[in-house]
Protein backbone atom coordinates (compact mmCIF):
# COMPACT_ATOMS: atom_id res chain seq x y z
CA UNK A 1 0.00 0.00 0.00
CA UNK A 2 0.93 3.49 -0.89
CA UNK A 3 1.84 5.33 2.74
CA UNK A 4 0.42 8.36 0.74
CA UNK A 5 -3.15 6.42 0.58
CA UNK A 6 -2.90 5.80 4.77
CA UNK A 7 -3.72 8.75 6.57
CA UNK A 8 -2.69 7.10 9.25
CA UNK A 9 0.47 5.70 8.93
CA UNK A 10 3.20 7.39 10.42
CA UNK A 11 6.07 8.90 8.99
CA UNK A 12 9.21 8.33 9.94
CA UNK A 13 12.07 10.63 9.74
CA UNK A 14 14.31 8.52 7.42
CA UNK A 15 11.06 7.48 4.79
CA UNK A 16 10.99 11.08 3.78
CA UNK A 17 11.04 11.50 -0.27
CA UNK A 18 13.51 14.18 -0.35
CA UNK A 19 14.30 16.33 -4.09
CA UNK A 20 16.90 18.43 -3.95
CA UNK A 21 16.53 20.98 -7.19
CA UNK A 22 19.53 23.25 -8.11
CA UNK A 23 21.00 24.50 -11.44
CA UNK A 24 24.53 23.62 -10.33
CA UNK A 25 25.38 20.12 -9.91
CA UNK A 26 28.20 20.58 -7.70
CA UNK A 27 25.96 22.18 -5.07
CA UNK A 28 23.29 19.99 -5.68
CA UNK A 29 25.83 16.89 -5.12
CA UNK A 30 27.18 18.13 -1.96
CA UNK A 31 23.63 18.89 -0.09
CA UNK A 32 22.60 15.14 -1.35
CA UNK A 33 26.03 13.85 0.58
CA UNK A 34 24.54 15.77 3.39
CA UNK A 35 21.05 14.54 3.77
CA UNK A 36 22.29 10.95 2.89
CA UNK A 37 23.56 10.88 6.48
CA UNK A 38 20.09 11.43 7.95
CA UNK A 39 17.40 10.05 4.95
CA UNK A 40 17.65 7.36 2.74
CA UNK A 41 15.67 9.05 -0.18
CA UNK A 42 17.38 11.82 -1.52
CA UNK A 43 17.32 13.03 -5.25
CA UNK A 44 18.87 15.79 -7.49
CA UNK A 45 17.23 17.69 -10.26
CA UNK A 46 19.56 20.19 -12.13
CA UNK A 47 18.17 20.23 -15.41
CA UNK A 48 15.89 23.11 -15.81
CA UNK A 49 13.93 21.03 -18.54
CA UNK A 50 13.55 18.16 -16.10
CA UNK A 51 12.01 20.16 -13.18
CA UNK A 52 8.60 19.15 -13.60
CA UNK A 53 9.40 15.27 -14.78
CA UNK A 54 11.53 15.38 -11.73
CA UNK A 55 8.84 16.06 -9.52
CA UNK A 56 6.18 13.81 -10.91
CA UNK A 57 9.04 10.80 -10.63
CA UNK A 58 10.29 11.24 -7.34
CA UNK A 59 7.13 12.78 -5.82
CA UNK A 60 8.62 14.13 -2.40
CA UNK A 61 7.54 14.91 0.70
CA UNK A 62 10.67 17.76 0.75
CA UNK A 63 12.19 20.20 -2.22
CA UNK A 64 15.06 21.45 -1.07
CA UNK A 65 15.62 24.79 -3.27
CA UNK A 66 18.98 25.43 -3.25
CA UNK A 67 19.01 28.03 -6.44
CA UNK A 68 21.68 31.23 -6.35
CA UNK A 69 19.07 33.68 -5.85
CA UNK A 70 15.77 33.22 -4.01
CA UNK A 71 13.99 34.67 -7.46
CA UNK A 72 15.17 31.83 -9.05
CA UNK A 73 13.73 29.58 -6.15
CA UNK A 74 10.49 31.55 -6.86
CA UNK A 75 10.27 31.17 -10.46
CA UNK A 76 10.92 27.49 -9.74
CA UNK A 77 7.91 27.07 -7.57
CA UNK A 78 5.38 29.50 -9.92
CA UNK A 79 6.58 27.35 -12.75
CA UNK A 80 5.83 24.05 -10.94
CA UNK A 81 2.31 24.64 -9.94
CA UNK A 82 1.68 26.72 -13.40
CA UNK A 83 2.98 23.57 -15.59
CA UNK A 84 2.42 20.45 -13.33
CA UNK A 85 -0.96 19.27 -13.07
CA UNK A 86 -0.50 17.00 -10.00
CA UNK A 87 1.70 19.21 -7.55
CA UNK A 88 -1.33 20.21 -5.46
CA UNK A 89 -2.36 16.44 -5.16
CA UNK A 90 0.98 15.73 -3.72
CA UNK A 91 1.33 17.26 -0.37
CA UNK A 92 4.81 18.53 0.70
CA UNK A 93 7.31 21.53 2.01
CA UNK A 94 9.51 23.96 0.48
CA UNK A 95 12.32 24.67 2.31
CA UNK A 96 14.64 27.67 0.60
CA UNK A 97 18.63 28.06 0.93
CA UNK A 98 19.91 31.62 1.11
CA UNK A 99 23.23 33.09 1.94
CA UNK A 100 23.87 35.63 4.82
CA UNK A 101 22.87 38.78 2.96
CA UNK A 102 19.88 37.11 2.03
CA UNK A 103 18.16 36.16 5.02
CA UNK A 104 15.45 38.79 5.41
CA UNK A 105 14.39 38.50 1.88
CA UNK A 106 14.02 34.95 2.94
CA UNK A 107 11.97 34.98 6.11
CA UNK A 108 9.73 37.76 4.55
CA UNK A 109 8.96 35.32 1.58
CA UNK A 110 8.45 32.29 4.44
CA UNK A 111 6.48 34.21 6.24
CA UNK A 112 3.68 35.13 3.21
CA UNK A 113 4.03 31.42 2.45
CA UNK A 114 5.81 31.01 -0.71
CA UNK A 115 8.05 28.76 1.07
CA UNK A 116 7.76 26.97 4.10
CA UNK A 117 11.04 27.81 5.98
CA UNK A 118 14.47 28.65 4.72
CA UNK A 119 18.36 27.90 6.35
CA UNK A 120 20.85 29.79 5.34
CA UNK A 121 23.37 27.51 4.29
CA UNK A 122 25.65 29.47 2.41
CA UNK A 123 28.40 29.69 4.01
CA UNK A 124 27.48 26.59 6.27
CA UNK A 125 30.01 26.40 9.30
CA UNK A 126 28.06 26.46 12.53
CA UNK A 127 25.75 24.57 11.76
CA UNK A 128 25.54 21.62 9.66
CA UNK A 129 22.60 19.63 10.85
CA UNK A 130 20.31 22.63 10.58
CA UNK A 131 19.18 21.57 7.50
CA UNK A 132 18.38 18.02 8.26
CA UNK A 133 16.31 19.27 11.48
CA UNK A 134 14.43 21.35 9.13
CA UNK A 135 13.17 18.71 7.30
CA UNK A 136 12.58 16.58 9.90
CA UNK A 137 10.49 19.13 11.18
CA UNK A 138 8.54 19.54 7.69
CA UNK A 139 7.76 15.88 7.84
CA UNK A 140 6.26 16.40 11.30
CA UNK A 141 4.10 19.45 9.49
CA UNK A 142 3.07 17.01 6.58
CA UNK A 143 1.98 13.98 9.24
CA UNK A 144 -0.12 16.56 11.37
CA UNK A 145 -1.47 17.31 7.83
CA UNK A 146 -2.19 13.83 6.97
CA UNK A 147 -3.46 13.40 10.53
CA UNK A 148 -6.56 15.80 10.25
CA UNK A 149 -7.62 14.89 6.90
CA UNK A 150 -9.81 12.07 8.01
CA UNK A 151 -11.11 14.72 11.01
CA UNK A 152 -12.59 16.62 8.51
CA UNK A 153 -14.10 14.27 6.85
CA UNK A 154 -16.10 13.02 9.65
CA UNK A 155 -17.27 16.30 10.24
CA UNK A 156 -18.38 16.67 6.99
CA UNK A 157 -20.28 13.33 7.22
CA UNK A 158 -21.42 14.09 10.95
CA UNK A 159 -23.57 17.18 9.41
CA UNK A 160 -24.87 15.28 6.95
CA UNK A 161 -26.10 12.33 9.56
CA UNK A 162 -27.08 14.70 11.63
CA UNK A 163 -30.15 15.60 9.23
CA UNK A 164 -31.27 12.09 9.56
CA UNK A 165 -34.16 13.16 11.97
CA UNK A 166 -35.73 15.59 10.00
CA UNK A 167 -35.38 13.50 6.98
CA UNK A 168 -37.12 10.61 8.79
CA UNK A 169 -39.70 12.88 10.39
CA UNK A 170 -40.69 13.75 6.87
CA UNK A 171 -41.20 10.64 5.04
CA UNK A 172 -42.84 9.31 8.14
CA UNK A 173 -45.57 12.33 8.12
CA UNK A 174 -45.60 11.27 4.04
CA UNK A 175 -46.08 7.38 5.15
CA UNK A 176 -48.89 8.25 7.88
CA UNK A 177 -50.60 10.82 5.21
CA UNK A 178 -51.11 7.65 2.50
CA UNK A 179 -51.97 5.45 5.38
CA UNK A 180 -55.23 7.82 6.38
CA UNK A 181 -56.15 8.25 3.14
CA UNK A 182 -56.21 4.22 2.40
CA UNK A 183 -57.81 3.91 5.47
CA UNK A 184 -60.39 6.69 4.52
CA UNK A 185 -61.01 4.63 0.97
CA UNK A 186 -61.82 1.45 2.86
CA UNK A 187 -63.71 2.80 5.28
CA UNK A 188 -66.13 4.74 2.61
CA UNK A 189 -66.47 1.53 0.65
CA UNK A 190 -70.28 0.24 1.07
CA UNK A 191 -71.65 -3.03 0.11
CA UNK A 192 -73.88 -1.39 -2.64
CA UNK A 193 -70.34 -0.36 -4.38
CA UNK A 194 -69.61 -3.76 -4.80
CA UNK A 195 -70.30 -3.20 -8.59
CA UNK A 196 -67.71 -0.48 -9.00
CA UNK A 197 -64.86 -1.53 -6.94
CA UNK A 198 -62.63 1.39 -5.87
CA UNK A 199 -59.53 1.33 -8.15
CA UNK A 200 -57.38 2.58 -5.37
CA UNK A 201 -57.96 0.27 -3.12
CA UNK A 202 -57.73 -2.37 -5.19
CA UNK A 203 -54.08 -1.43 -6.75
CA UNK A 204 -52.85 -0.19 -3.23
CA UNK A 205 -53.27 -4.10 -1.77
CA UNK A 206 -52.72 -5.60 -4.34
CA UNK A 207 -56.57 -6.90 -4.38
CA UNK A 208 -57.23 -9.62 -6.38
CA UNK A 209 -60.87 -8.68 -8.13
CA UNK A 210 -60.35 -10.45 -11.07
CA UNK A 211 -63.47 -12.04 -11.51
CA UNK A 212 -65.72 -10.21 -9.81
CA UNK A 213 -68.26 -8.80 -11.65
CA UNK A 214 -68.50 -4.73 -11.82
CA UNK A 215 -71.52 -2.48 -12.87
CA UNK A 216 -70.32 -2.48 -16.64
CA UNK A 217 -70.48 -6.72 -16.58
CA UNK A 218 -74.04 -6.46 -14.65
CA UNK A 219 -76.48 -5.23 -16.29
CA UNK A 220 -80.16 -5.16 -13.79
CA UNK A 221 -81.90 -7.08 -13.04
CA UNK A 222 -79.33 -9.49 -11.12
CA UNK A 223 -80.72 -12.25 -9.30
CA UNK A 224 -80.42 -11.80 -5.15
CA UNK A 225 -78.77 -14.74 -4.45
CA UNK A 226 -75.87 -13.46 -7.11
CA UNK A 227 -75.88 -10.43 -5.82
CA UNK A 228 -75.49 -11.11 -2.36
CA UNK A 229 -72.55 -13.14 -3.23
CA UNK A 230 -70.42 -10.65 -4.76
CA UNK A 231 -71.30 -8.13 -1.95
CA UNK A 232 -69.87 -10.77 0.33
CA UNK A 233 -66.74 -11.19 -1.61
CA UNK A 234 -66.34 -7.81 -2.01
CA UNK A 235 -66.73 -7.33 2.09
CA UNK A 236 -63.98 -9.58 2.70
CA UNK A 237 -61.38 -8.45 0.74
CA UNK A 238 -62.23 -4.74 2.31
CA UNK A 239 -61.89 -6.51 5.60
CA UNK A 240 -58.67 -8.03 4.55
CA UNK A 241 -57.25 -4.71 3.60
CA UNK A 242 -58.60 -2.80 6.69
CA UNK A 243 -56.92 -5.50 8.57
CA UNK A 244 -53.38 -4.43 6.67
CA UNK A 245 -53.97 -0.92 7.77
CA UNK A 246 -53.85 -1.35 11.12
CA UNK A 247 -50.29 -2.43 11.92
CA UNK A 248 -48.91 -0.55 9.10
CA UNK A 249 -49.93 2.43 11.09
CA UNK A 250 -49.07 1.34 13.68
CA UNK A 251 -45.34 0.49 12.08
CA UNK A 252 -45.02 3.93 10.99
CA UNK A 253 -46.10 5.67 14.53
CA UNK A 254 -43.16 2.97 16.31
CA UNK A 255 -40.44 3.70 13.70
CA UNK A 256 -38.85 6.56 15.17
CA UNK A 257 -39.23 5.43 18.60
CA UNK A 258 -37.22 1.81 17.79
CA UNK A 259 -34.34 3.94 16.32
CA UNK A 260 -34.39 6.44 18.50
CA UNK A 261 -30.62 5.43 20.15
CA UNK A 262 -29.80 6.32 16.58
CA UNK A 263 -31.23 9.37 16.23
CA UNK A 264 -29.33 10.40 19.24
CA UNK A 265 -25.91 9.53 17.97
CA UNK A 266 -26.70 11.59 15.04
CA UNK A 267 -27.86 14.46 17.26
CA UNK A 268 -24.65 14.13 19.11
CA UNK A 269 -22.55 13.71 15.74
CA UNK A 270 -23.99 17.00 14.50
CA UNK A 271 -23.35 18.82 17.76
CA UNK A 272 -20.17 18.16 17.85
CA UNK A 273 -19.53 18.76 13.84
CA UNK A 274 -20.85 22.02 15.12
CA UNK A 275 -17.78 23.10 17.10
CA UNK A 276 -15.67 22.71 14.14
CA UNK A 277 -17.53 25.44 11.08
CA UNK A 278 -17.49 24.13 7.96
CA UNK A 279 -14.15 25.73 5.92
CA UNK A 280 -14.64 27.90 2.94
CA UNK A 281 -11.53 28.53 0.54
CA UNK A 282 -12.17 31.82 -1.50
CA UNK A 283 -10.00 32.16 -4.39
CA UNK A 284 -9.99 35.52 -5.47
CA UNK A 285 -7.51 38.41 -6.22
CA UNK A 286 -9.59 41.65 -5.42
CA UNK A 287 -8.67 42.29 -1.80
CA UNK A 288 -11.79 44.14 -1.48
CA UNK A 289 -13.62 41.17 -2.24
CA UNK A 290 -12.18 39.37 0.18
CA UNK A 291 -12.39 41.45 3.13
CA UNK A 292 -16.32 41.35 2.03
CA UNK A 293 -16.65 37.96 2.39
CA UNK A 294 -14.54 37.55 4.97
CA UNK A 295 -16.66 39.34 7.24
CA UNK A 296 -20.09 37.90 5.30
CA UNK A 297 -18.81 34.30 5.98
CA UNK A 298 -17.98 34.85 9.16
CA UNK A 299 -21.42 36.25 10.19
CA UNK A 300 -22.93 33.52 8.63
CA UNK A 301 -20.71 31.00 10.62
CA UNK A 302 -18.31 29.32 8.66
CA UNK A 303 -14.18 29.91 8.79
CA UNK A 304 -12.99 30.95 5.78
CA UNK A 305 -9.21 31.22 4.57
CA UNK A 306 -8.17 32.83 1.08
CA UNK A 307 -5.71 32.72 -1.61
CA UNK A 308 -5.02 35.10 -4.28
CA UNK A 309 -4.43 33.69 -7.38
CA UNK A 310 -4.15 30.06 -8.83
CA UNK A 311 -0.86 29.50 -7.73
CA UNK A 312 -1.29 30.61 -3.99
CA UNK A 313 -5.33 28.45 -4.62
CA UNK A 314 -2.64 25.52 -5.76
CA UNK A 315 -0.62 25.64 -2.69
CA UNK A 316 -3.13 25.99 -0.15
CA UNK A 317 -5.81 23.17 -1.17
CA UNK A 318 -2.30 21.15 -1.43
CA UNK A 319 -2.11 21.13 2.74
CA UNK A 320 -5.88 21.44 3.30
CA UNK A 321 -9.10 20.10 2.34
CA UNK A 322 -11.87 23.02 2.99
CA UNK A 323 -15.46 22.08 2.71
CA UNK A 324 -16.21 24.34 -0.08
CA UNK A 325 -14.32 26.58 -2.75
CA UNK A 326 -15.10 30.00 -3.91
CA UNK A 327 -13.58 30.43 -6.68
CA UNK A 328 -12.86 34.13 -9.34
CA UNK A 329 -12.92 32.97 -12.83
CA UNK A 330 -10.50 36.02 -13.76
CA UNK A 331 -7.15 35.70 -11.49
CA UNK A 332 -3.70 37.14 -12.22
CA UNK A 333 -2.33 33.72 -13.42
CA UNK A 334 -4.06 30.38 -13.78
CA UNK A 335 -7.69 30.96 -14.61
CA UNK A 336 -10.06 29.75 -12.10
CA UNK A 337 -11.93 27.20 -14.76
CA UNK A 338 -8.59 25.60 -15.56
CA UNK A 339 -8.09 24.98 -11.39
CA UNK A 340 -11.28 23.61 -10.98
CA UNK A 341 -10.79 20.99 -14.05
CA UNK A 342 -7.22 20.12 -12.03
CA UNK A 343 -9.02 19.82 -9.02
CA UNK A 344 -11.84 17.88 -10.26
CA UNK A 345 -9.27 15.63 -11.51
CA UNK A 346 -7.74 14.83 -8.29
CA UNK A 347 -8.80 12.39 -6.41
CA UNK A 348 -8.06 13.88 -2.74
CA UNK A 349 -10.47 17.54 -3.62
CA UNK A 350 -13.15 16.06 -6.32
CA UNK A 351 -15.82 16.06 -3.76
CA UNK A 352 -15.26 19.56 -2.75
CA UNK A 353 -18.01 21.83 -4.43
CA UNK A 354 -17.14 24.79 -6.26
CA UNK A 355 -18.91 28.19 -6.73
CA UNK A 356 -17.78 30.32 -9.45
CA UNK A 357 -17.67 33.90 -8.61
CA UNK A 358 -17.77 35.77 -12.12
CA UNK A 359 -17.71 39.45 -13.78
CA UNK A 360 -19.31 37.89 -16.86
CA UNK A 361 -22.64 36.06 -17.21
CA UNK A 362 -22.21 35.36 -20.73
CA UNK A 363 -23.20 32.03 -21.58
CA UNK A 364 -19.83 29.76 -22.75
CA UNK A 365 -17.86 31.30 -19.09
CA UNK A 366 -20.93 29.68 -17.33
CA UNK A 367 -20.74 26.74 -19.34
CA UNK A 368 -16.95 26.17 -19.63
CA UNK A 369 -17.35 26.43 -15.06
CA UNK A 370 -20.35 23.70 -15.26
CA UNK A 371 -18.19 21.62 -17.65
CA UNK A 372 -15.37 22.04 -15.59
CA UNK A 373 -16.81 20.74 -12.52
CA UNK A 374 -18.39 23.54 -10.65
CA UNK A 375 -21.50 23.17 -9.03
CA UNK A 376 -23.19 26.90 -9.43
CA UNK A 377 -21.91 30.20 -9.79
CA UNK A 378 -22.15 34.03 -8.65
CA UNK A 379 -22.49 36.75 -11.03
CA UNK A 380 -20.47 39.83 -9.56
CA UNK A 381 -22.42 41.72 -7.95
CA UNK A 382 -23.94 39.11 -6.05
CA UNK A 383 -26.67 39.45 -3.27
CA UNK A 384 -25.73 38.63 0.17
CA UNK A 385 -28.49 36.66 0.41
CA UNK A 386 -28.34 34.45 -2.63
CA UNK A 387 -24.72 33.55 -1.53
CA UNK A 388 -25.99 32.52 1.18
CA UNK A 389 -28.28 30.18 0.22
CA UNK A 390 -26.12 28.63 -2.35
CA UNK A 391 -23.96 27.88 0.00
CA UNK A 392 -26.42 26.56 2.09
CA UNK A 393 -27.72 24.20 -0.58
CA UNK A 394 -24.39 23.32 -1.16
CA UNK A 395 -22.76 23.07 2.31
CA UNK A 396 -25.59 21.53 4.60
CA UNK A 397 -24.73 22.74 8.55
Amino acid sequence: MDRRSSETVAMKPEDLKILVVTEVSADAAQIARLLEGHFEHVATSTVESRFVADFERVKPDVVVLAFNSLERAERYSLGLYRQCEIVHTLPHRNIVLCDKDSVHRAFELCSKGYFDDYVMYWPLVYDTPRLPMSIIIAGRSLQAQRDTAPAREVAAHARSVSQLESVLDDRIAVGQRHADALSKALTAVAPDDAFEPPTVVAESFDLDLDGVPTGADLQPPLASPQREDVIREVQLRVDEAQQKVVPLTEWIGRLKHDVKPQLDAARQLGELAGRTPPLVVVVDDDSFQCKLLERLLGTAGYRSTFAHSGTEALVLLGRQHPDLILMDVALPDLNGVEITRRLKASPQLANIPILMITGHSERQVLQASLKAGAVDFLVKPFDRQVLLQKLARHLPR
